[in-house]
């Protein structure tokens, strides 16, 4: 039917109202009339964004429409309409995404920001990470953010806290140094139940565990999380 010959193809697109929205020449982002392949907007030199795709939110009424993305490790919005900045979002457009992690000085953290697109579901925004398994890297906690706002709504601790479930299966004050236990690939949301699926890769250092001894919950599960709280429901740990 048509061509558009400036796609990137490690991205996976979003179809929605008529539009196509994805990654196009020089780092761009595109929205493409889905009839037609006519660029209806072009948002250049995104470089640095979530490679593999961006979520997509929009108001019950559909008058609001936002695409969702983290770049350079802070999370924005764009008006899926007309490509531009929605400025009210986090504060002057973005949210810092190495902010709050564990009370962790943003500035000694590297990028965090995983390149899967995460989740949407309802006003919120999912999101795992991507520290790498490393000595040094930062934990791995699933956030969510409200949409409209960029303000935190909910954090569960992938390496438990004091007084939190699993926090006996590792050393004492591990959570102030052990990192990874992230999730850097795809979760799951099941909407009708408001429950979010998330598989997490290994705590740090993921060749060498002698100084975690115990079960290092909730490294290498799947964690089972309300989605609307991120309250714990169930775990299966595979390795």
């Amino acid at each position: 039917a048509w061509t558009y010959p400036h796609g990137e193809t490690g991205s996976s697109p979003i179809v929605v109202r008529g539009g196509i929205y994805g990654r196009g020449r020089n780092g761009s982002i595109v929205a493409v009339d889905a009839k037609t392949a006519k660029e209806v907007w072009v948002r250049e030199n995104m470089n640095g964004m979530s490679s593999r795709g961006m979520m997509y939110w929009e108001s019950r009424d559909g008058r609001d429409q936002r695409l969702i993305f983290p770049m350079n490790s802070l999370l924005q919005e764009l008006d899926a309409k007309t490509g531009k900045s929605i400025m009210s979002f986090g504060t002057n457009g973005v949210v810092d995404l190495r902010v709050g992690i564990d009370g962790r000085d943003p500035e000694t953290l590297g990028n965090v920001q995983t390149n899967t697109p995460s989740e949407v579901f309802e006003n919120l925004i999912i999101l795992g990470s991507a520290p790498g398994e490393g000595y040094m890297s930062a934990p791995g906690d699933i956030r969510a953010y409200d949409v409209l706002s960029g303000k935190l709504v909910w954090t569960f601790h992938t390496v438990p806290r004091p007084g939190e479930f699993g926090y006996d299966t590792w050393p004492k004050d591990a959570w102030k140094y052990v990192g990874g236990a992230n999730n850097w690939g795809e979760m799951t949301v099941d909407t009708r139940r408001g429950i979010v699926y998330v598989p997490t890769g290994s705590p740090t250092y993921d060749y060498y565990g002698a100084d975690r001894i115990g079960a290092n919950l909730f490294g290498t599960s799947i964690v089972a999380l309300d989605a609307r709280t991120g309250k714990r429901l169930w775990h299966f740990q595979m390795v």
